[in-house]
């Protein structure tokens, strides 16, 4: 995907990516990266116009192989008190976006990455705390 600004094309990062797969109005509010190779990160991200938060975890461009292969990997939202909503499939670019509205309530966010090497397969998984209360 390339993003045009100010005239000159550039490609994407992988929070423009998340952006675009949840929707032009939601902003990043928090990350993670993960990975031996820091291939992947999870993220976040709010809109303020819904009231609705996002969740989608991204590989990375310069994550060789990884990138375009459908692996595992996983993003998912919950709200303190409710239970997890989660997309954990193989996938070739991102998981999610995953959805919620969880209005006065804090939100912590999950992802799943598989890395596969050549002689092991390494899961990684990492669930923030809560915060972004109200």
């Amino acid at each position: 995907m390339l993003l045009a600004g100010s005239g000159v094309a550039h490609a994407a990062t992988p929070a423009e990516r998340a952006v675009a797969a949840c929707g032009s109005s939601y902003y990043v509010q928090h990350s993670y990266t993960m990975g031996l190779g820091q291939n992947v990160t999870v993220y976040q991200l709010y809109s303020s116009s819904t009231k609705n938060n996002c969740v989608v975890t991204v590989k990375h461009e310069n994550s060789g192989a990884y990138y375009g292969t459908a692996t595992g990997l996983g993003a998912g939202i919950q709200a303190e008190g409710d239970v997890w909503h989660k997309d954990d499939k193989d996938y070739k670019y991102y998981a999610g976006p995953v959805y919620l509205y969880a209005p006065g309530k804090c939100v912590r966010f999950w992802a799943h990455y598989e890395e596969i090497g050549a002689s092991s397969i390494r899961d990684w998984y990492h669930t923030s705390a809560f915060a972004n209360c109200g």
